[in-house]
């Protein structure tokens, strides 16, 4: 949805995945995980409580977006390519199927996870990686033909967007046939965390600035700070991983043993742990 809205709702859905990612990985690297997709545990727990967190968020995530897209407001229906009484049959809702689309690629890969991690007899890491790599590929595809009929403003906003998305493409490629680099882990994690803040960014420069007042999208200036304001999400966003490893870490050594490591494979002493955590290990999906 090109509304106020439209950007937050998927701001706030890309950010706290991102926050997610930059937890479970600090917890991961601090138990000595070697593998980013850990085998399945406690397989007789009940079904609610053995769905993947994560893909429980992209379901109700993009059900609740796609919804949004063509029925709202309460009254609407845009659900359709055409116009019943247009002879020339042009398409109609450009914006509305572009972002269905997007969504329903990261709602089938929450399904995918699923799929994985509680229908097969063997969990399939190979699986829920190209699911979500393939969303991600999908969002930057769409991104890069979304500028049509937009004003220089908001197009450099997506352009911005499009960059982000474009590298967390490369390093979830590069992950295909090197998963368990951890560097790449928090670059992820970064990437992701920057995609949420930069579209609550741009919900506020768009459609509520701040000022009160519209932003000139023929002002060069406004368009050279719009790079410096996408410039200094990156580097609050690379303050946040940090921040959050931080805590993850304080937690971790009063409630650790607590808590518990299940599904892990643990470093076997602390010599072993401080190579894990300095070192990349190279083993495939």
């Amino acid at each position: 949805m090109g509304t106020f809205i439209g950007h937050i709702s998927p701001g706030l859905a890309f950010l706290s995945f991102g926050i997610l990612y930059t937890i479970r990985y600090s917890w991961m690297v601090l138990n000595g995980c070697r593998i980013q997709y850990t085998p399945r545990t406690n397989r007789k727990q009940k079904f609610w409580k053995s769905l993947p967190v994560e893909a429980v968020m992209k379901l109700i995530y993009s059900l609740m977006a796609v919804l949004a897209e063509f029925f709202f407001p309460p009254g609407v229906q845009k659900l359709h390519f055409f116009q019943s009484d247009d002879p020339e049959y042009h398409f109609q809702h450009p914006n509305e199927w572009q972002h269905a689309t997007m969504y329903g690629h990261f709602c089938l890969s929450g399904v995918l996870d699923i799929v994985s991690q509680m229908c097969l007899q063997k969990r399939c890491p190979l699986l829920e990686h190209i699911g979500l790599t393939s969303a991600f590929i999908i969002t930057t595809l769409l991104l890069a033909f979304h500028g049509h009929g937009k004003d220089m403003l908001e197009v450099e906003i997506h352009y911005l967007l499009l960059v982000t998305t474009a590298l967390t493409c490369l390093i979830m490629i590069v992950e295909i046939w090197l998963p368990n680099i951890r560097r790449l882990w928090f670059a992820k994690a970064w990437l992701v965390n920057v995609q949420g803040t930069w579209l609550l960014n741009a919900a506020f420069i768009l459609y509520r600035p701040l000022t009160g007042h519209a932003w000139d999208s023929k002002d060069p200036a406004n368009l050279m700070f719009v790079t410096t304001f996408y410039c200094w999400n990156l580097t609050l966003n690379a303050a946040l991983v940090g921040v959050l490893f931080w805590i993850t870490l304080i937690v971790h050594r009063r409630w650790g043993n607590r808590l518990g490591r299940e599904g892990y494979q643990l470093a076997g002493d602390k010599a072993e742990m401080a190579k894990l955590t300095g070192e990349e290990g190279d083993e495939e999906l």
